[in-house]
């Protein structure tokens, strides 16, 4: 609301705009402590709110922390990896194995051949599929009634043929409009015809041992270079390169082992020169494993949980020294995830400790507008933060919080025949014997690596066991303490209504509002009084004006 523009004292002399500001003043006393209120409301909200936050990264640590690959990390090596690579998982057990001889490393099939079109010259890109010796396709396309006009779905090959109920139509009965595909037939088709007729080409593969004949289709117009990007779709399992200046096609199985083959069948079979006599196929591997012979169609193999990957051939006749494979616990990945957890556990009650034991100092209270307006930004923010210091000292749902979190380290056990390991405190996990941590682990490396190197199992157990586990348990501590606190403060975006201190601040809203209503009143109030009195001091000095004027004016 724009404020009208008023000139006071006139007749009086009187600084009637300052002797009002100063009278507000005064009545805004109420106003300002509301929204004094409203400022340490708001900071107390914001300070639940980051504790919130951090109890949520907390939950999301536990709930992450739960999966066993975190406790069952395994690390792999190899005493020759240019000869063998090993890789674990967390279900590796911890064993290890000699690769004594790799006799032959698997290998995909594989073809080369140079190619000629009908009239014996090299293929290129653009020759013409019409011009290779190919299978023709024939399409097949069912007929409704007794027409005498039906438009092909494709096109009609070069002198390509038409049959009716598999008996060849004469060129002479029928008429084929190459733009449109129509056909025009002399006479009507009997009802309930078949039509088939030649469109476009056909090749028969077989990409497996044993395999049934696969095929693929290309249109009466296509080019080779249609048919490369055909044998080299992932349906085929080929991959095809053309060298166009040779005319040769190289084909190679993505898959490798015996059962991997490259043939044609048909008219095919010729023009690629693989026939499925030719026998065209992958080989195995061949390898020695603590003695005995494997063979894998591929090189790599999981055995024991371990996936190991064959690099070079090498022969036990040549007197090679085997390579040993191992797989061990990963401690120190296992002790940084949990260490991991730990801190982030610590930084939260670090973070609760500090806002409860906070200093409240009561004398700074937030600063009105008119106090900001006199203060620098410095002043302002020095003051600030002596004002939002200890808004949650000692706050009963805090402490609540962090008793409930420090609890559940001492109630967690797990059921073992090793009483060493029964409890956290027995692995290296302990609150300490300093009570003004505020309940944040002390964590013995030592201790706790031991513990993983002896049975990371039971670690596991005593972190996720769904009864007496520490994670379950803090993830319900820090989801509950939430609730708490998010039915106080509100989550962050939510709306006013939806927690106890939004409903505050809007009441305290609605109370200021209404207040200001009242200055505004109040205000014109006294602007009123005062022009009264201005008109009235204006009449009285020209009443006296105007005698003086008679006075003198008979003299």
């Amino acid at each position: 609301m724009t404020s009208p523009i008023r000139f006071g004292g006139l007749a009086s002399g009187i600084d009637t705009d300052t002797i009002i500001k100063q009278l507000m003043q005064v009545e805004r006393a109420p106003v300002d402590k509301l929204e004094q209120k409203k400022q340490t409301t708001e900071w107390k909200r914001d300070a639940y709110r980051e504790i919130n936050r951090s109890l949520m990264t907390l939950r999301n640590s536990a709930v992450d922390l739960t999966f066993s690959r975190n406790f069952q990390a395994k690390t792999a090596s190899s005493s020759d990896t240019s000869r063998v690579e090993v890789t674990s998982s967390p279900s590796s057990g911890n064993a290890a194995l000699e690769i004594r001889s790799v006799e032959n490393l698997a290998t995909s099939a594989s073809h080369i051949v140079q190619l000629r079109d009908k009239n014996n010259n090299l293929v290129t890109r653009e020759t013409l599929a019409k011009d290779l010796n190919l299978d023709i396709n024939t399409k097949v396309q069912a007929l409704t009634g007794s027409p005498t006009e039906v438009t092909l779905g494709t096109k009609l090959n070069d002198n390509g043929k038409l049959f009716l109920n598999d008996v060849e139509v004469a060129t002479t009965d029928y008429t084929y409009d190459s733009v449109t595909g129509k056909v025009t037939f002399n006479t009507p088709i009997a009802e309930g015809a078949e039509l088939k007729y030649e469109s476009g080409y056909k090749i028969e593969y077989v990409n497996k041992k044993d395999g049934i004949p696969l095929q693929l289709t290309v249109g009466h117009d296509a080019k080779f270079s249609d048919i490369i990007t055909q044998l080299s779709s992932k349906d085929t399992n080929f991959s095809a390169f053309f060298n166009e200046a040779s005319g040769e096609l190289a084909l190679t199985h993505r898959n490798t082992g015996s059962e991997s083959t490259i043939a044609f069948t048909g008219a095919a079979s010729t023009f690629f020169n693989a026939s499925v006599a030719s026998d065209i196929k992958g080989e195995d591997a061949i390898f020695n494993v603590n003695g005995i012979q494997l063979m894998r169609s591929s090189n790599t193999a999981t055995i024991d949980n371990m996936t190991i990957t064959l690099k070079s051939e090498f022969k036990a006749v040549d007197n090679p020294a085997p390579v040993t494979l191992s797989v061990a616990t990963d401690t120190q990945k296992i002790f940084d995830n949990i260490k991991g957890f730990v801190d982030k556990y610590n930084e939260t009650i670090d973070l609760m400790n500090k806002k409860v034991r906070e200093d409240k100092f009561r004398s700074f209270v937030p600063l009105t507008q008119a106090q900001r307006d006199e203060l620098s930004d410095d002043e302002i923010k020095k003051w600030e933060e002596k004002a939002m210091s200890g808004m949650l000292r000692g706050d009963t749902i805090v402490r609540s919080a962090m008793d409930t979190m420090r609890s559940k380290w001492s109630s967690t056990s797990s059921s073992t025949n090793d009483d060493t390991m029964k409890q956290l405190f027995q692995i290296g996990l302990a609150t300490g014997a300093d009570f003004t941590n505020g309940g944040k682990i002390v964590l013995n490396e030592e201790k706790l690596k031991a513990a993983i190197e002896k049975d990371p199992e039971q670690v596991y157990q005593l972190f996720t066991n769904a009864e007496n586990g520490l994670l379950p348990q803090i993830r319900d501590a820090a989801t509950n303490s939430r609730s708490s606190i998010t039915r106080i403060a509100g989550a962050d975006g939510a709306g006013a209504p939806t927690y106890s201190m939004g409903r505050e601040m809007a009441q305290i809203d609605t109370r200021i509002q209404r207040l200001n209503d009242l200055l505004v009143n109040k205000e014109n109030a006294y602007y009123r009084r005062f022009t009264a009195m201005e008109t009235a001091m204006n009449q009285a000095n020209s009443q006296a004006a105007s005698l003086q004027q008679f006075l003198g004016g008979g003299m």
